[in-house]
């Protein structure tokens, strides 16, 4: 009974990741931005009575961690030990646990994939959560291009968002400002980030269903159910797909082109290894099928939204303010970096700390539109790259150490995947892979895998299921 709530309520979770549901218990201010805030999410409380229902499971259970479990508890202590040296200790504090919390999160279902707690039919079921979370955010985010403002849904929108307002990500077309698509995310693109990880969910579903397992009837292909399960994942492919290319999130959009087309090189490379069987041919035609898709899902989404895609992809400038700030925020990580490299200025201080660093002031001032001499609280934000805002926040070490637990990762899957035995079980697991090489590389340019509450989820969730493969 308490199994079965547990896996409920872990689902319910799951469900939850794209809400910005929550309870603002301190706000800076000065600092504009949730970052510099401490709040309570519903995911939060429904979380920790999933972590209180495992620890009785297992309270009985051996555990014998190994490397990668103790590179997750000194990356834990360096955070903790970087508290003592911030200037906001409370901000810090409470970083720190948001960090324990996503890393509790890979354990768990690390822990249940490896010791079968969570069997096949689970993993299938977490993907499809995940996936028609996806569908549902697309939804929103075609009805908000519509209105050209949010629809108004009260609980589900993170907030009221007009095009002409300040502050609201927009672009300009022909003079008149376009909304980019927020869906129930704080931002367009940290819904693109959730939009990638649910369409490589559903690729990843349409593979598993469609390749051979083993104790699997390869006769249910010819079931007419089977083929209508089919025909509607590939339908909400098409309409996540709209709603990633809404969200005119630039880093996105390109790592998801590019992506696409290495995990489809990997996976006919891996199938062109296997023997020449009627199940390769079947495989061959189902892989082809899926990039075919995925081809002429673009080319309508390009074709629909050809003039908006043109004003925003085709005008971008070293002088444009977006790109302009990210070069700004990288110039003052680096310079935080050299000034205190071992233990960085605490986890989640970097925007804190900037609004009394006077070398950020200076430079601020000089990139702000307009002669004025005040600094508006919305320039104090994160840098737009975690690996120097983890480098600035927790020193190069920390660095070190996250690059370490997510090469670890990476390694296991290489080996899963290209060094062992090739069969077409093996094919699907290419499209997780993948999906964290995007999340890597759109860190370079975005924080809200290490800043915000949806992103730290979905990024170490992402990592938790590549492990699981």
């Amino acid at each position: 009974m308490l199994k079965k709530l547990e896996k409920t309520l872990f689902f319910i979770f799951l469900i939850l990741i794209p809400f910005q549901l929550r309870i603002f218990v301190r706000s800076n201010p000065v600092v504009v931005g949730e970052w510099n805030s401490f709040f309570i999410y519903l995911g939060d409380i429904v979380f920790f009575i999933v972590f209180l229902l495992f620890l009785n499971r297992i309270k009985k259970t051996r555990i014998f961690p190994n490397l990668k479990f103790w590179l997750l508890l000194i990356f834990i202590l360096i955070a903790f030990i970087s508290i003592f040296i911030s200037s906001a200790t409370k901000i810090s504090i409470f970083r720190w646990l948001k960090l324990i919390e996503v890393i509790i999160l890979y354990i768990y279902i690390n822990y249940n994939f490896q010791f079968s707690i969570f069997n096949f039919q689970t993993k299938k079921n977490i993907l499809s959560v995940l996936f028609y979370s996806g569908v549902a955010q697309s939804i929103l985010a075609i009805a908000q291009f519509v209105k050209n403002s949010s629809i108004g849904i009260k609980f589900i929108e993170a907030g009221v968002f007009d095009p002409n307002s300040p502050g609201v990500a927009n672009f300009i077309l022909n003079g008149e400002r376009i909304l980019r698509s927020y869906g129930s995310f704080s931002h367009p693109n940290v819904l693109a980030g959730f939009l990638l990880l649910t369409i490589f969910c559903g690729y990843k579903i349409l593979l598993i269903a469609n390749f051979k397992h083993q104790n699997t009837n390869y006769k249910q292909i010819q079931n007419p159910k089977f083929k209508i399960q089919n025909l509607v994942i590939i339908s909400c492919v098409l309409i996540i797909i709209m709603g990633l290319f809404l969200t005119f999130s630039r880093t996105a959009i390109a790592v998801f082109i590019f992506g696409n087309l290495m995990m489809f090189l990997i996976d006919f490379f891996k199938l062109r290894r296997l023997e020449h069987t009627e199940q390769r041919l079947k495989d061959g035609k189902t892989l082809t099928k899926l990039f075919v898709l995925v081809v002429v899902s673009c080319i309508l989404v390009v074709i629909l939204l050809f003039p908006y895609l043109k004003a925003r992809f085709f005008t971008i400038s070293m002088e444009e303010q977006a790109v302009d700030l990210r070069f700004f925020y990288n110039r003052m990580a680096i310079q935080m970096i050299k000034e205190k490299p071992i233990l960085g200025i605490g986890i989640g201080n970097f925007a804190h700390y900037s609004e009394n660093y006077p070398i950020y002031a200076k430079a601020a001032l000089k990139i702000i539109e307009g002669n004025t001499s005040q600094i508006p609280g919305w320039i104090y934000q994160p840098v737009h790259n975690i690996y120097l805002l983890i480098a600035s926040e927790m020193g190069v070490l920390g660095l070190l150490v996250f690059l370490g637990i997510v090469g670890m990762i990476l390694l296991d899957w290489f080996k899963n995947c290209f060094l062992s035995a090739c069969s077409a079980s093996k094919l699907s697991c290419v499209a997780g892979g993948v999906l964290v090489g995007c999340f890597l590389v759109i860190a370079l340019t975005d924080h809200y895998f290490w800043t915000l509450q949806s992103g730290t989820i979905m990024f170490w969730l992402a990592l938790a299921l590549i492990k699981s493969e």
